[in-house]
């Protein structure tokens, strides 16, 4: 016996729902080319501000900077001295970038 509900198309969680402003945050997280860099720099794997600081040839302000705008978007985090990115960074930025 089949049970209607199986038949009833599964709906997208919400957190996995994209919203117009959604899009608008990761088109200004890319837009930047100093912020692509960085999340380059970084990777899959992380790294410390020194390295990407060393490999950029940037200031610690600026890398500062960029990092304030990656981590309030939820895209990364800094855990002392190491950068990563968190899934939505590897999924909506790293992903995007060649």
């Amino acid at each position: 016996m089949n049970d209607e509900f199986e038949s009833i198309p599964q709906e997208p969680d919400a957190c996995e729902m994209k919203t117009p402003d959604d899009h608008r945050i990761m088109f200004k997280a890319l837009e930047n080319p100093q912020r692509r860099k960085i999340v380059k720099s970084i990777g899959a794997f992380g790294k410390t501000k020194s390295e990407i600081m060393n490999e950029l040839k940037i200031s610690e302000s600026q890398l500062n900077f960029q990092l304030d705008f990656l981590i309030k978007e939820c895209y990364a985090q800094v855990d002392g001295d190491k950068c990563s990115l968190n899934s939505k960074g590897l999924q909506e930025l790293l992903a995007n970038i060649k």
